[in-house]
């Protein structure tokens, strides 16, 4: 089982990038914040709720599409590495893996998230679902 961590930020980093989105957003009218700043293990746990909720479809949708699709996807790409952006748990990407894995083209998976908990447990399932395929999680 092969799981990297890739972390491209330095510590002191998101602290000057959570000081600055903080600032601009206190000082800004609407008050924000970007959400990514929402999503330590808590939040990661509290949106993968919300994506289980009737009310939330976008989960629900993306799945019936991979489900439909992901065997076309794999067969039409021929895709070696799949890359996800905001990966979370990865759970509906699994439809897209197994169709790669059965294609027989599969070899590195790339998720990025910016929760490091989240990321470290999706990439050690997948990597014990898809032996042989190397898992480099990104954190940003």
């Amino acid at each position: 089982m092969t799981v990297v961590l890739d972390t491209h930020l330095r510590p002191s980093s998101y602290r000057e990038a959570l000081r600055a989105d903080v600032l601009a957003g206190l000082t800004s009218t609407p008050k924000t914040l970007p959400p990514k700043w929402f999503y330590d293990q808590r939040g990661s746990e509290l949106f993968d709720e919300i994506t289980r909720l009737p009310e939330y479809y976008p989960t629900r949708t993306e799945r019936a599409i991979l489900e439909r699709y992901a065997t076309r996807v794999a067969s039409l790409t021929g895709a070696e590495t799949l890359v996800e952006l905001g990966s979370g748990t990865s759970e509906k990407t699994r439809l897209l893996l197994t169709a790669l894995r059965r294609a027989g083209t599969l070899t590195t998976f790339v998720p990025f998230d910016v929760d490091s908990n989240v990321l470290t447990d999706a990439g050690a399932e997948i990597a014990r679902r898809y032996p042989g395929v190397q898992v480099h999680c990104g954190r940003r």
